[in-house]
């Protein structure tokens, strides 16, 4: 069965509106009839498509209008759009001429030829300086035609991707930033536990759905096993009063904090583990020994000792890298899910995103799982499953064996799949604190606070005379040109060059660090679309952004610095019973570190304080609970948005389109996890209708769809289309009336249809009539025009036909179609009266 294949609901017929604008109407519908799509644009986009030097990535045209208005706004200098439509709708767009006339740097594609002209628009220059905005037409975001939902999904996810990619290249300000700003707490090397577990066994718990199952099992040989646990799950162990020994973290987001916070309930005896670049809000405010990843400096230095690296892309991955590293012979992975529960689920119970709902924004993505079934995934899972198998190769050639026991998780090769029931474990405890406390022989933390202090101050001297150094370039590049935009002064020129100089000879490695740090403001200085022929006015410009990037970069090095240099004296006074106490609130505060009051609390019980200090730290216990306790977070908000009702219609829609039967009723199984119970009622008859019509058993499907008669409005055209199709799939004449009447109601573009449907039962005027009220409204739509003249024509009322065949010739005069049905005119009058 080819679902849709009796009524066409695709871009339906050209419409013009009052504002001499042509758009196909089941695209548009009546966007466009009361305001003009220019006005609208401009209401709805404003400035945003129009940055200079911006890649811009478009899901729909609407109907060719937006391409259309971007090139007569004017292309911002250096910008470049990408418009992608579904190919159906791409070859009707082009057939009808609507994308003609267009600008080089703007292309209107379809998804096959993304890889193509993203590589000819140099895509990965623009993510270099996070100039890729994506955004969707009207069009795409009304999908009337249910073609848009799953190619929004495409480009988004292909896009997050590419971004990801990109910047992995690249390298991240907020990297550098977070590795300065965790500098003072930044003490043990991870390395320091290299080889600590040999032969041990460690579980290792992530976040996914099948996490929940391990729990019991975990809770019974705990004390057989070393258990590694990443920082978002915390909230769920803390529920099942599980206490991990490490908890790993590598996010460098503040989002990272708001899943991660409740690793602060913990008692002091797990290891935090985390990468260098790890969100500051958790290094500073973690109460227990840590150990970090990667380089200590992101510049030369002696403080930089040997250290294991942060493996990435996931925390997952660190912590199996890391579990190779520190020894362990057998790797369990708990809650290594990379695909989806049947009824949505990403993410097991207690989690953000279990609490938020199901995930009704899916894609067709699958993959086998161990138990031989197929799961959904996304494109970032698909990829996560690419590196795992990757790196369980490496593990497993190097000796170790890693086990993930759920039959549901991604089938991966190198990882055996075992069930839980029949992993056999040493019998012996396992002392986690006695084998981490062999490798700390002699090691104390935060003995070289003065060794930092100095380090810092050096490294700030430098920086500051880069900076000095930045400015005056600044100036004398301003000063440099003539009113007229030439070399005024080569003097100037020689104080450049010699500037230049200084700072790659006498300043290398702190030129190559404000670079570093600033680098996508370096690289606006090569634009993606540079023809290289510069007029004396770009080369000013170009120099000045040159140097404002030096500038800049260093600025922000300088202020970084400075917080660092107050932190790490913080620390140190932390250390003392007898503190700045101001300094120390003003730095606590400034940090949003308010649980290191009761750190100090807990390292010097014994000491009085007075009684407004003791009202401080209060305060200062109060805010942490507030943050801990906070549950309405900007993550949770985020994941909310993928649970929401309106996207369960593209979603169905989009299934049933291509036969997926388990993915529908995987659907339905989503809707039963949602808490409004109430509000998914119109949904579930959708979703019943479809599968009803996929099992081939449509008196089920109409009573299935009949039920939304009086249920969302939204919902009442898909219905009534499906309800149509059956019936003239099986000839019932009456219901195909009914349904088409509805449709004709909420959409014109039905008139057709209905108008047909009537000249068959018989009802000659009224098919007329109906096919009048269409070309009423679509007067462009030749086609229809054609069949109107040949119902006049086959019914002797040759008047009207003739008058019909005038009006189409005289809109394209070389019509064959109306040139041969008028030719046939004359002599069938003559017949009739002869």
């Amino acid at each position: 069965m080819e679902n849709n294949s009796l009524l066409v609901t695709s871009v339906g017929p050209l419409k013009g509106n009052l504002f001499g604008e042509t758009f196909f109407y089941n695209l548009n519908r009546n966007n466009f009839d009361k305001i003009s799509a220019a006005a609208l644009f401009e209401s709805k986009f404003g400035s945003r498509l129009f940055k200079p030097n911006s890649l811009y990535v478009i899901v729909g045209t609407d109907s060719g209008l937006l391409p259309k208005f971007v090139q007569q706004k004017g292309l911002a200098k250096g910008s470049r759009y990408i418009f992608i439509e579904p190919a159906s709708v791409l070859s009707q767009l082009q057939g009808f001429g609507l994308l003609a006339g267009l600008d080089a740097a703007i292309a209107c594609i379809s998804s096959d030829d993304w890889v193509e002209q993203s590589r000819a628009f140099k895509s990965p220059d623009y993510f270099y300086i996070n100039a890729v905005q994506s955004f969707n037409a009207i069009c795409a975001e009304n999908d009337f035609i249910h073609e848009y939902a799953e190619l929004s999904w495409y480009v988004a996810e292909n896009l997050s991707r590419e971004n990801w990619n990109n910047n992995l290249s690249l390298g991240n300000e907020t990297f550098i930033a977070n590795q300065i700003a965790n500098l003072a707490d930044n003490k043990l090397p991870a390395k320091l536990l290299k080889s600590a577990f040999v032969g041990k066994t460690v579980v290792l718990l992530a976040g996914g759905p099948s996490l929940d199952e391990v729990f019991p099992w975990l809770k019974l040989h705990r004390h057989q096993v070393v258990v590694f646990a990443v920082s978002r799950i915390c909230r769920q162990l803390v529920q099942q009063g599980i206490e991990p020994d490490f908890i790993f973290s590598v996010d460098p987001s503040e989002l990272s904090f708001d899943v991660s916070k409740e690793l602060l309930c913990f008692s002091h005896k797990p290891f935090f583990i985390y990468s260098y670049h790890t969100v500051p809000l958790l290094v500073h405010q973690w109460h227990g020994l840590s150990f970090y990843l990667g380089h200590r400096l992101p510049w030369k230095s002696e403080l930089n000792v040997a250290n294991l690296n942060s493996t990435g892309p996931t925390v997952t991955n660190t912590a199996l890298s890391v579990a190779r590293e520190f020894g362990f012979k057998r790797i369990i992975l708990a809650g290594v899910d990379l695909c989806f529960t049947r009824d949505g689920f990403t993410h097991a119970k207690g989690s953000n995103e279990h609490l938020a709902g199901p995930r009704f924004n899916l894609t067709s993505l699958q993959v086998e799982t161990n138990s031989g079934d197929m799961a959904p995934t996304s494109c970032d899972f698909a990829t996560a499953i690419d590196v795992l198998r990757l790196q369980a190769k490496y593990i497993t050639d190097n000796g170790s064996q890693i086990i993930n026991p759920s039959g549901h998780s991604a089938k991966i090769s190198g990882i055996d799949y075992i069930p839980l029931s029949d992993i056999v474990l040493d019998e012996a405890a396992v002392d986690v604190c006695a084998l981490v406390n062999d490798k700390m022989v002699n090691i104390e933390a935060g003995n070289d606070v003065k060794a930092v202090l100095a380090e810092l101050h050096r490294v700030r001297f430098k920086i500051a005379k880069v900076h000095d150094f930045s400015q005056t370039a600044l100036t004398v590049n301003a000063n440099m040109y003539s009113a007229e935009g030439v070399i005024a002064n080569y003097k100037d020129k020689k104080k450049l060059d010699k500037i230049e100089k200084t700072l790659k000879r006498d300043y290398r490695h702190f030129s190559r660090l404000v670079k570093k740090f600033g680098i996508r403001s370096f690289i606006k200085v090569a634009k993606p679309f540079d023809d290289g022929d510069w007029t004396a006015e770009e080369a000013k410009q170009l120099g000045h952004i040159y140097y404002e990037a030096y500038r800049d970069g260093a600025n922000k090095l300088l202020a970084l610095l400075d917080n660092a240099i107050a932190r790490t004296n913080a620390r140190q006074a932390e250390l003392t019973s007898a503190p700045n106490f101001d300094d120390l609130f003003t730095q606590w505060r400034k940090d949003r570190s308010f649980t290191r009051a009761k750190i100090w609390r807990q390292k010097f019980p014994a000491i009085g304080l007075s009684e407004s200090r003791q009202a401080e730290f209060e305060q200062f216990e109060n805010l942490s609970i507030n943050v801990l306790e906070n549950a309405a977070t900007r993550h949770f908000a985020k994941v909310k948005c993928h649970t929401n009702l309106a996207l369960i219609k593209q979603q169905a829609a989009v299934l049933f389109k291509h036969h997926k039967v388990e993915s529908l009723k995987n659907l339905l199984l989503g809707l039963d996890q949602y808490r409004q119970q109430e509000e998914t009622i119109g949904y579930r008859s959708l979703i019943n209708g479809y599968l009803a019509e996929l099992d081939h058993d449509d008196t089920a499907a109409i009573a299935a769809y009949s039920q939304l008669f009086e249920g969302p409005s939204t919902l009442l055209e898909d219905a009534l289309l499906r309800i149509a199709n059956i019936s003239i799939e099986h000839n019932n004449i009456d219901n195909s009336c009914m349904s088409l009447q509805c449709l004709s109601q909420i959409n014109p573009a039905y008139l057709p249809f209905y108008a047909e449907v009537q000249r068959l039962s018989g009802e000659l005027l009224p098919a007329i009539d109906s096919y009048n009220a269409y070309i009423a409204q679509f007067p462009e739509d030749l086609l229809v025009q054609i069949k109107l003249a040949t119902l006049f024509l086959d019914n002797g009322i040759y008047d009207a036909a003739s008058m019909m065949l005038d009006y189409t010739l005289s809109k394209q005069p070389a019509l064959e179609a109306a040139i041969a049905l008028k030719n046939r005119l004359p002599k069938v009058t003559s017949a009739k009266f002869a």
